[in-house]
């Protein structure tokens, strides 16, 4: 009765609850919180997976969540009310992200039809207000500045980050680019290349990567995450980067973490107090800094879930003590953010769980979005479930362990504790007027000790191999071994090939012809060329002539009675002396 009490008063403002396990694993969600669709007006056959969901920041309409789909369109579902969702076509492309302003029922939506939209959503209708052009590229993220309904930023696919303020607009319907930060996180580049570079687009000569992740920690400074890199930036935008001829400078940066070449993130989230932020890796951890300090160590590294796409996100809860993301496992997973290993599973889906938000009443209410075009409304239920729970495909939170199994063998670092515990207690019992000292017995014992010590050192060393690969590990089975390592016959490629490689250019068909005319050309000549030629071997060996004296450089040497072009060794006319004598 214990966490019903604390949960009571935490509705009725008596306290504040800031550990609630119990309830967590309570989670439920029947058939009848499932959708299967998003908007139940419009005649298709098969919906298109949701991108983006969130729940609206406005007290007293907390209960409002807003989904979007891959179709472009833009849903708005009330869940305090057994009713479907309504929304519009919002976009003539994907929707990969939305943000709600903190004041007021306003969404921006960011598309893949390079544009950014603000609509309004306060009555019982979705009505577009302004549109926002400036990316060449894909929108992938946007997020709102703290506290303040006027100043937004996106980041697109192609490497820009826009920072937009919706006061600068006035009547008009297209908003204004308030500053800009190109290349924000591309990869290095020539400088040849960097010159040609234009002021319109200067992505296109460069190797700039999608920025996937956006946050502001407070008014000046905005932190952004990368699809490559590997680092997350701190921008401060109080400076002009538009007037730099190099690559943009951050103000602080924070490098990847891990080991391994997965180093992209997919979404940011921060808490409240702007001090912890929370980076989902595609290495299948969820990394936690510290941004109060910048430092580049991680505070805590969350593992238990996949992480194999870029549209797999994270959520927080108000207080910030629970973390929920999705996987690509078909399940969802809820961390205590004091425990790296989760907490519970949600278990329900049939496809990759993308998208996950925490609702901000205080009474537990989530929701999970997968491609299996469905989305599913988590609230707390009955501790003991029917027998046809999940027959019916409902879902329900499964307690996973939350403390790693501890090695079965002991380390020589707590044997060597133990032994000296225990002549700590030997030498306290002699004899000897000081504790402190030690007597010549005790001095025996600690020689006999420190050899079992050694001995038993070695032992662990040749029954495990060397201790420091292992010893900094909690779980010591097989797969926490090998968790973080790339499967290459699951995956089927490399893990630097996680990327598309770059396509091909286009020739036109004048070089096509003549790259195929000289194609032509090299294979009639490979073909209708001559065989090598073979020196052929004499079958008889050459008569051994003397060595040529030096003197005939300077003399000719003329045959008698005839003559002769070849040298006189090599003659074969007989001289006359040599005739007659014959």
């Amino acid at each position: 009765m214990q966490p019903v009490k604390r949960l009571i008063e935490q509705q009725t403002g008596l306290g504040r609850w800031k550990r609630y396990d119990e309830i967590v694993k309570r989670l439920r969600c029947p058939k009848d919180d499932e959708y299967t669709q998003l908007l139940p007006s419009e005649d298709v056959i098969c919906d298109t997976p949701i991108f983006a969901c969130k729940f609206a920041q406005q007290k007293s309409n907390e209960n409002f969540l807003a989904l979007a789909n891959e179709d472009g369109k833009l849903a708005i579902h009330d869940t305090s009310k057994k009713q479907e969702p309504y929304g519009v076509r919002a976009h003539n492309n994907a929707i990969f992200d939305l943000c709600w302003m903190f004041d007021n029922m306003k969404i921006v939506t960011a598309s893949g039809d390079h544009t950014a939209k603000l609509f309004d959503v306060a009555e019982a209708d979705v009505r577009e207000i302004r549109a926002f052009f400036g990316h060449t590229r894909s929108v992938k993220t946007i997020a709102f500045r703290k506290d303040d309904s006027s100043v937004f930023a996106t980041g697109g696919r192609d490497g820009n980050i826009i920072i937009w303020d919706t006061r600068t607009c006035g009547g008009s319907l297209i908003g204004k680019v308030d500053r800009t930060i190109f290349n924000s996180h591309n990869t290095k580049t020539p400088i040849k290349a960097r010159k040609k570079c234009t002021c319109l687009s200067p992505s296109r000569a460069s190797n700039a990567k999608s920025v996937t992740g956006l946050v502001f920690q407070d008014d000046n400074t905005l932190i952004s995450c990368g699809a490559g890199d590997g680092v997350i930036k701190i921008w401060d935008l109080r400076k002009n980067y538009l007037f730099y001829k190099h690559e943009p400078l951050p103000k602080n940066k924070i490098p990847y973490g891990g080991t391994t070449t997965k180093n992209g993130f997919s979404s940011l989230i921060i808490d409240r107090d702007c001090i912890r932020l929370y980076a989902n890796c595609l290495d299948n951890t969820i990394y936690s800094y510290n941004v109060g300090t910048c430092n580049p160590e991680p505070v805590m590294r969350y593992t238990g879930h996949q992480n194999s796409t870029f549209y797999i996100k994270a959520s927080l809860s108000r207080d910030g003590s629970y973390l929920i993301s999705g996987s690509s496992d078909e399940n969802a997973y809820i961390w205590n953010t004091s425990y790296s290993r989760p907490l519970v599973r949600l278990t329900g889906h049939v496809a990759e769980v993308t998208c996950v938000a925490w609702c901000e009443r205080d009474d537990l209410t989530l929701v999970t979005c997968s491609d299996d075009m469905s989305h599913r409304i988590w609230r707390v239920g009955p501790e003991e479930l029917p027998e046809n729970w999940e027959i019916d495909g409902s879902g329900k939170a499964e307690v996973l362990p939350l403390i790693p199994v501890q090695s079965e063998l002991k380390r020589p670092s707590d044997e060597v504790v133990s032994f000296h515990k225990k002549l700590i207690v030997a030498c306290k019992k002699c004899d000897s007027p000081s504790t402190s000292s030690v007597c010549q017995n005790c001095c025996s014992n600690k020689r006999k000790v420190d050899q079992e010590i050694s001995n038993e050192t070695k032992r662990f060393h040749g029954e495990l191999g060397p201790r420091r690969l292992f010893q900094n590990l909690e779980n010591n089975d097989d797969k926490s071994l090998t968790m973080n390592l790339p499967n290459y016959v699951i995956d089927g490629v490399a893990p630097h090939l996680n990327f598309s490689p770059p396509k091909k250019k286009d020739q036109d068909w004048l070089t096509k012809l003549r790259t195929e005319r000289k194609f032509k050309r090299d294979f009639e000549t490979a073909s209708t060329s001559t065989p090598p030629k073979v020196a052929k071997l004499e079958s008889t060996p050459k008569k051994y002539s003397s060595p040529r004296s030096p003197l005939l450089r300077f003399f000719k040497v003329k045959c008698e009675g005839h003559s002769c072009t070849k040298p006189h060794s090599n003659c074969n006319v007989l001289s006359p002396s040599t005739q007659s004598s014959q």
